[in-house]
C-alpha cells in the first residue's frame, strides 16, 4: 500500500497524567497474563490533511511470545472500546496484540475533555462540518411519538453523518496497519492485522470493508480479515480476505420496533450465503452488551424475578476470532454460517420457552434454564438483555435432576467444540459454572 509512513511517539503515564481508557474492565489482569499497555501518538497526513491521533495498545511484554496477530478497533464514536470487553478473552489467551485507534473526529473533544494537556496535539479533520453527529443523536424514546420509519430514517442519517465526519479514518487505519507490519514504534512486527468493531464501530468496520479495502490495498491487503459485530446494513461482499460477521439477536429490527431503538439491521438485508471468504452468524440469545463477564455496575430496573443476561458473549466471540485468524493465516474455513428461522409471517420463530430458534446455538438456548430477552426494555439498560429464570418445578420437568441437566450441557458443548463454534477452554468454563 503506497501510503506515507506515520510518525509514532510513545506517551508515558505520570502521577498526574494517564491514558484515557487505561482503566477498562479487565486491564487489572493484564500484568498477570504477561501483558503490558502502551499509549502512542500517531502523526501523519490523510485525506491530504495532517492528523495526530491516539493509539492504545495491549500486547505481550515479551514479544518473542507474541502470536504475530494484531486486532485493531477504532475508538467508538462516543469514546469507548466496544469490542474490547468481548474480544479480550481470546486476544490475551492467544498472545495477540490489541490496538484501539482514535480515528473518528469526535475523539478530539473526548480526549481533550479527559486530559487537555496530555492530548493537546490530537487533531483530526471533521468532514461533516456543522452537520457533524453528536452523541445526543444516539437513542430514541417511544414517548416522542416517532414511528419505526422515523427511527429508521434518523438512524440512516446518523450513519451517513459519521461516515462523512471520519474522512481521514480509513487512511489512518491503513497507515497504522502498515506500521504494525513494519515493526515501527515500540512494537515487534506482526504478520496478520485484523479490523474489528462492535455496534457503531462494527458499522465502521463493515463500511471500511465495503468502501475502502480495495482502494487502500496494494501489494498486500490493507487488513487480512474483518470481524464486524452487532451492526448491520447491506450484505457484505466477497473480498480477497475473509470476513466473519456476528450479529446478536438484539440487533434484529423486529426486536427493536417496540422500543423505537435506532437500528442496526434493516429487515434482513444483511443476509447472504456462505462463500470461501464470508460467514454470517446470527447468535441466538446474545445481547448488544455482555453482562455475563461484565455485569452492570448500576443494575437499574428489572421486572421482579428477572436477572441480567448471563449469555456467554465472549465465548462466542472467542471462537469467531480464532476461526478468523486460522482462515486468514492458513485458509482453514470456519464452520457454516447460521441464521435465525422465520415463521410463515416472516417473524423470528420461537420455541416453547420463548427463545428464538435457528442461528448460532449455545447451551443457553439449547439446554435453557430461562427465557432470554435480548433487549431488556426501554431506556439506557436496553443493551444489556435479561433473563426470566424457570421455576424449580419446570426445571425438574425438563431435566429431572441438576446432574442430568449438567450432562445435557456437557453433550451440547462437546458437539459445539467438535463443530468449531466454541473453544474447549470456554466450554470447560461454561460447564464448571452451569447450575440451576
Amino acid at each position: 500500500m503506497a501510503t506515507p509512513a506515520m510518525k509514532i511517539r510513545t506517551l508515558a503515564e505520570t502521577t498526574t497524567s494517564r491514558a484515557f481508557g487505561g482503566d477498562d474492565w479487565g486491564v487489572d489482569r493484564l500484568m498477570d497474563a504477561g501483558y503490558a499497555q502502551t499509549e502512542l501518538l500517531l502523526a501523519g497526513v490523510a485525506a491530504n490533511e495532517p492528523f495526530t491521533v491516539r493509539a492504545l495498545l495491549r500486547h505481550p511484554i515479551d514479544f518473542s511470545r507474541a502470536s504475530g496477530v494484531a486486532v485493531v478497533e477504532p475508538m467508538h464514536f462516543a469514546g469507548g472500546r466496544s469490542a474490547w470487553p468481548v474480544i479480550q478473552r481470546e486476544t490475551v489467551r492467544a498472545g495477540h496484540v490489541w490496538a484501539e485507534v482514535s480515528c473518528q473526529p469526535s475523539a478530539v473533544g473526548i480526549l481533550s475533555s479527559f486530559d487537555a494537556d496530555r492530548y493537546a496535539s490530537v487533531a483530526l479533520v471533521d468532514g461533516a462540518g456543522p452537520d457533524a453527529p453528536s452523541t445526543a443523536s444516539i437513542g430514541t424514546d417511544a414517548a416522542t411519538g416517532r414511528t419505526m420509519d422515523d427511527v429508521r430514517r434518523e438512524s440512516e442519517k446518523f450513519r451517513r453523518r459519521w461516515f462523512a465526519a471520519a474522512v481521514q479514518a480509513p487512511e489512518i487505519l491503513g497507515q497504522f496497519a502498515d506500521a504494525l507490519r513494519s515493526g515501527a514504534g515500540p512494537l515487534g512486527s506482526v504478520s496478520t492485522v485484523l479490523l474489528t468493531g462492535l455496534s457503531q464501530t462494527g458499522g465502521f468496520t463493515r463500511n471500511f470493508a465495503m468502501a475502502h479495502h480495495a482502494a487502500l490495498s496494494g501489494t498486500h491487503p490493507v487488513f487480512d480479515g474483518y470481524l464486524p459485530m452487532c451492526s448491520g446494513g447491506d450484505a457484505l461482499p466477497d473480498l480477497d480476505v475473509p470476513i466473519i460477521e456476528l450479529l446478536a439477536e438484539s440487533e434484529m429490527e423486529q426486536l427493536r420496533v417496540s422500543h423505537l431503538l435506532p437500528g442496526q439491521t434493516v429487515a434482513f438485508t444483511h443476509r447472504r450465503a456462505d462463500s470461501h471468504r464470508f460467514r454470517l452468524y446470527e447468535v441466538a440469545g446474545m445481547s448488544h452488551a455482555d453482562t455475563r463477564d461484565h455485569p452492570p455496575q448500576h443494575p437499574g430496573e428489572l421486572v421482579p424475578g428477572q436477572r441480567w443476561s448471563t449469555f456467554p458473549s465472549s465465548h462466542v466471540v472467542a471462537a469467531a476470532l480464532a476461526s478468523l485468524v486460522r482462515w486468514a493465516r492458513d485458509g482453514h474455513e470456519p464452520p457454516p454460517g447460521a441464521v435465525f428461522t422465520l415463521d410463515r409471517d416472516g417473524k423470528l420463530a420461537r420455541d416453547e420457552h420463548g427463545n428464538v430458534t435457528g442461528g448460532l446455538r449455545t447451551p443457553h438456548v439449547d439446554v435453557p434454564t430461562s427465557t432470554i430477552s435480548a433487549i431488556s426494555g426501554p431506556g439506557a439498560a436496553w443493551l444489556n438483555g435479561c433473563e426470566q429464570p424457570f421455576p424449580p418445578h419446570k426445571l425438574r420437568a425438563l431435566y429431572g435432576t441438576e446432574d442430568a441437566y449438567r450432562m445435557r450441557v456437557a453433550a451440547c458443548l462437546d458437539e459445539l467444540v467438535e463443530l468449531g463454534y466454541v473453544l474447549r477452554p470456554d466450554a470447560d468454563e461454561y460447564l464448571a459454572e452451569a447450575h440451576w
